[in-house]
């Protein structure tokens, strides 16, 4: 097993998260979902399938949804994580529950990234000639950047993004609390 493969099992509740963040866009932008796999022993990790969204306005937001929902769920574990760390009660169980919502909240933005996979679904609008040139002019930039932060994760981008994030939260509630 290769160490990205092993990292992704161990982080798994952000796989499930990017996947389901995935069907949830498509649910709301009216897309029909045909098979879910929120996690899997293989490459991808995850998929959703679906119909081709009508818009590329709907596609770009099927691809970016994991990296909203991921994040907004990152934060506000890792914020509820604080409020327990800094709790006075239930003293026997804030240290497991602060391992655990460090761990989810780690995991959920590791993940929050749009994968390859979804950079190309992009890409394959891009070079339709189905799609419209306006359209093109849309999807060409998120391509583009889904593509930087896939090579960001080469040096680790993704990983410093996720301890952001875990690591926010504590750090705003001591500024605010004093």
């Amino acid at each position: 097993m290769t160490a990205r493969l092993i990292v992704s099992l161990l982080t798994f509740p952000g796989v499930v998260l990017h996947e389901y963040a995935h069907a949830w866009a498509c649910r709301r932008l009216g897309i029909r979902v045909l098979k879910i796999c929120y996690l899997r022993l293989g490459n991808p990790l995850g998929y959703v399938l679906h119909e081709q969204p009508q818009y590329a306005v709907q596609h770009i937001m099927v691809a970016v949804a994991p990296f909203f929902v991921s994040t907004a769920t990152a934060l506000a574990v890792s914020l509820l994580t604080s409020l327990v760390a800094a709790s006075p009660t239930a003293a026997e169980f804030r240290d497991l529950a602060v391992l655990v919502g460090a761990w989810l909240s780690f995991s959920m933005a590791l993940h929050a990234f749009p994968s390859s996979g979804d950079g190309d679904a992009l890409w394959q609008d891009v070079t339709s000639p189905d799609v419209s040139f306006f359209a093109k002019l849309l999807l060409a930039p998120v391509v583009g950047l889904i593509r930087l932060s896939q090579a960001g994760a080469a040096v680790w981008f993704h990983a410093l993004f996720a301890v952001g994030v875990v690591a926010l939260p504590p750090v705003m509630l001591v500024t605010i609390m004093g």
